[in-house]
């Protein structure tokens, strides 16, 4: 009939954008959603501009084939990004523009590093140029766009390109005066300005996705605007070390030193922290604690010798790479500590302890009568803060007190007396050991009680032997002393098994005696009758005593108390 109509495929009905999707490959398809040949197109106009600056002429031509050519093109991606987004709201190319456009000004800031040498006025136009252009092209593309970004975003990303516009200047002229302290250090000025930079975001982080609601775009925190600054974050890695090879006077410029990533990393980790606290995600938290051990990778070049021009003076200020690593990764862990990161308050005494054990120190430090055993000192005190604060905390009592005895040990090193430093920080480490085995009735304690039975029998063995070698008054003494601090410990805590460890020392005590007395002829001319008589009272008092009682209600007292942890005579 002529009022009927034919029924429409379904195919028919597919909207103008549905039919543009190519759909023969995912590879295809990948093309389309991404669209990688915005960022394709700035790196190949990059090498073409750096291609025709080191192709010949003046300073000045270079510096405009590199800065001025990357310049236009910057300006073309900006017209072209405010008509995506104006024009064809396309919203998915526009977020590879911006990054673009980010790369591209970050390009333009070092296409002058040889004119700062050689001309430093004419630089200083093309640096200010370099900072008018970086303002009208995000200003102008903001406002165009009608995009928001908050203040300290802002701020942020303009610290940043300032740092990347103004050190060439600054060490252009270090280079052209012969300020040779000022040039060789230039590189690593420069990383610690951009890590500053990278601590402007934090009030920003910290407010998380409410730092970017509401921008005007269809995208959402943390891409919107943290991704532009990952991008800065990186092009900076890679621009320090060509800092070093334009101003650095000496060093192996070819090897890349990952000492310069030290102060950017350290700072992208105070961010990580900060996001997680913001954000109340515990797993955030817990990647910056653990990257922020981290750090110690970038101290890893010839055993904290660096290949950068500062070696000297980074041996007489700082003592090595190494030591200025676990110096940062010290006060990340303080800062940390600070914003309330949990757990985080244990990794400041870890690092002084890496740093007294394996840290060099500053010649200018040691001029002063500073000392590797400092360092376990200060983690000492931080820890017995740790311990006060948590009383009932075994564990952290053990890890004090090895910490001390470590430092002990270290002392007796560093005023040339090892070995009696080694003797007074077991003696220290076993004194410890029982005082905790007897405070605590956990696991590690029973533990405690039974490594240090150990080491006084070991102990005790020691001193046995050295005195049949050399025999001494003052070593039988010490066996002596073991032998009476079991006694008491074992009679304190009530385990036969203390008592045991006793008769063991009394014994050995007694031989080692009677050995001495018999060589020396002190036992010849010892009173028997006197010294029978005194024993003889001795065991008397001992079944009186007996005969008390006292002997039985140890023993119910002691049947009555729970047992805990294993069950052991010790």
């Amino acid at each position: 009939m002529d009022g009927e109509q034919e029924p429409v495929a379904a195919s028919d009905l597919a909207s103008p954008v549905d039919v543009a999707v190519p759909r023969q490959t995912s590879f295809a398809r990948f093309l389309y959603n991404q669209n990688p040949f915005y960022l394709i197109s700035c790196l190949l106009v990059i090498y073409g501009c750096q291609s025709l600056a080191i192709s010949g002429g003046s300073l000045l031509d270079k510096s405009i084939s590199m800065a001025g050519g990357i310049a236009a093109y910057t300006l073309l991606m900006a017209v072209v990004c405010v008509g995506v987004v104006r024009v064809a709201k396309v919203w998915d190319d526009a977020r590879s523009i911006f990054l673009v456009v980010v790369i591209s000004l970050v390009a333009v800031t070092t296409g002058f590093d040889e004119l700062c040498i050689g001309d430093q006025s004419t630089a200083s136009v093309f640096a200010c140029a370099a900072a008018a252009l970086v303002l009208m092209v995000t200003e102008g593309i903001l406002w165009l766009c009608r995009i928001r970004l908050s203040l300290w975003y802002r701020t942020a990303f303009y610290a940043h390109y300032a740092v990347l516009i103004g050190f060439p200047l600054l060490l252009g002229r270090a280079v052209a005066t012969r300020n040779d302290p000022l040039a060789n250090w230039g590189s690593v000025l420069f990383s610690v300005a951009i890590g500053a930079s990278i601590l402007l975001l934090i009030p920003a982080i910290r407010r998380g996705p409410d730092s970017a609601r509401d921008n005007g775009t269809p995208w959402s925190w943390p891409l919107y605007p943290i991704s532009a600054f990952v991008i800065l974050v990186v092009l900076a890695g890679i621009r320090s070390h060509a800092i070093w090879m334009s101003f650095g006077f000496y060093g192996i410029a070819g090897k890349f030193e990952p000492f310069l990533l030290l102060p950017i990393l350290a700072a992208v980790i105070v961010l990580i922290a900060e996001a997680g606290l913001g954000l109340r995600n515990q797993a955030l938290q817990g990647l910056a604690m653990i990257s922020a051990s981290g750090l110690l990778l970038c101290a890893s070049t010839r055993n904290g010798a660096t290949w950068l021009p500062i070696q000297s003076d980074l041996g007489y200020l700082f003592g090595s790479s190494l030591t200025v690593a676990l110096g940062v990764i010290f006060l990340v862990y303080a800062w940390m500590t600070i914003r309330g990161v949990r757990y985080a308050v244990f990794g400041m005494p870890t690092t002084l302890l890496v740093t007294g054990l394996a840290a060099p120190l500053p010649e200018i430090g040691r001029s002063v009568g500073l000392a590797s055993w400092m360092f376990p000192a200060a983690a000492c005190v931080i820890l017995l803060i740790m311990t006060l604060r948590m009383v009932n905390a075994d564990w952290l009592w053990a890890a004090l007190a090895g910490v001390a005895s470590t430092t002990i040990a270290m002392v007796g090193d560093a005023y040339s007396h090892p070995i009696d430093g080694l003797i007074a920080a077991t003696a220290f480490a076993t004194l410890a050991m029982l005082i905790i085995g007897a405070v605590f009735t956990t696991q590690l304690a029973v533990f405690l009680r039974y490594l240090a039975a150990g080491v006084m029998s070991f102990a005790a063995v020691v001193i046995v032997f050295r005195s049949l070698q050399n025999p001494q008054d003052m070593v039988l003494y010490a066996g002596g002393a073991i032998a009476v601090v079991s006694l008491a410990y074992g009679m304190f805590i009530r385990r036969r098994g203390w008592l045991a460890v006793a008769a063991l020392q009394a014994v050995l005590f007694c031989g080692t005696f009677s050995y001495q007395g018999h060589r020396s002829g002190k036992l010849r001319r010892l009173n028997w009758p006197i010294a029978s008589g005194l024993m003889c009272l001795c065991v008397g008092v001992a079944i009186t005593t007996g005969k008390t009682g006292l002997y039985r209600r140890i023993a119910e007292r002691k049947g009555d108390r729970k047992p805990s942890g294993f069950q052991s005579g010790l």
